[in-house]
């Protein structure tokens, strides 16, 4: 037998490596500021999202308190570098795990809820975090604290930071593209489909979701971490405001919840999207707009962009079963 060239997986991997390959010369060839600025902003959501999306898509638990764990991560970076003079690189890896810590806790407890009750905890969770940022004077307070400046920032700008946001944006999707396909991504999907009969399966569901939940924060920490080095200062407003959260979850139901490249999909038009929507319409209509956008995908595709196709599929389906049908009625109707 001759094996088949289309592989609908090796054309996913050979197109993931020619646009990793294009991401790794992008910065060689294109020097523009804001394009990198733009640049980097599409990997810390791409990062934000993905790592979202493995409690929030394949186990179907929706959280409004993401942003804690991203906050969580700038400020542990914040107080490193200015206080104590630790290397960036292991600010971002501490601040992923001081989130996971944090995430460890507040998941045993708040895990055993259950959708808009475990919603609504996630956002006072956030809520909470803000506050507590925001009034003790060791974190700055409201005026937050600003970071050094790096010694290698004069002379080549954006770029450590846009490979640097590369990379963990890269690693988080590699990451739980390996776990949707292990047990712990199995078993996180039976959750969201039925949690009543995964637990009857013998999966311990709490541990899926507190693992799931740990490895979310990880990420988010380690990106909240190198994002407050490349602005070089952090307050509650820029770790913690509820936009993360929003943009969060309209990334991923517009690309696709539960899925790897949904994610992906999702930030690349909704930040492309934002960049031109404020030169043209403004910051609140902007919003506005997001928040038509969100309420029609739930109702219409809820399953997002990538949804698109199935759908299309299923219609010339039914199509087609409908015509067989007429043909293999007409005879008894003559």
């Amino acid at each position: 037998m001759i094996a088949k060239d289309s592989d609908p997986l090796k054309h996913w991997a050979l197109l993931a490596f020619i646009l990793f390959l294009g991401l790794l010369l992008f910065p060689i060839f294109i020097r523009d500021r804001y394009l990198l600025h733009v640049m980097i902003i599409i990997f810390v959501y791409i990062t934000l999202v993905e790592s979202w999306n493995l409690p929030g898509g394949y186990a179907g638990y929706i959280s409004f308190g993401h942003v804690l764990f991203f906050g969580i991560g700038g400020y542990t970076t914040a107080m490193l570098l200015t206080f104590w003079k630790v290397p960036a690189i292991a600010t971002y890896f501490l601040g992923g795990i001081f989130s996971a810590l944090v995430a460890l806790v507040f998941g045993y407890i708040s895990l055993r809820l259950r959708g808009p009750y475990f919603a609504i905890a996630t956002l006072a969770m956030a809520t909470i975090g803000r506050y507590i940022f925001l009034n003790f004077d060791i974190f700055g307070g409201a005026e937050g604290l600003l970071l050094p400046v790096s010694p290698w920032a004069l002379e080549f700008e954006k770029i450590p930071y846009y490979y640097g946001a590369l990379s963990i944006a890269t690693l988080t999707t590699f990451t739980i593209y390996v776990i949707a396909k292990t047990r712990l991504g199995i078993g996180l999907m039976a959750i969201r489909e039925n949690e009543e009969k995964a637990e009857g399966l013998g999966i311990n569901t709490t541990r899926h979701k507190v693992i799931a939940f740990i490895i979310s924060a990880f990420f988010s920490g380690m990106i909240g971490g190198l994002f407050a080095s490349y602005l070089e200062y952090v307050n509650p407003d820029s770790c913690f405001s509820i936009l993360y959260s929003v943009n969060i979850l309209l990334m991923a139901i517009l690309g696709g919840l539960g899925t790897v490249t949904g994610p992906v999909i999702g930030v690349s038009i909704i930040v492309v999207a934002s960049e031109i929507l404020s030169f043209t319409v403004g910051h609140q209509v902007r919003l506005v707009l997001y928040g038509f956008i969100l309420v029609i995908f739930a109702i219409f595709l809820p399953g997002g962009l990538l949804s698109i196709k199935e759908r299309i599929h299923g219609i010339k389906q039914r199509g087609f079963i409908l015509r067989e049908s007429k043909e293999m009625a007409a005879p008894h109707l003559k």
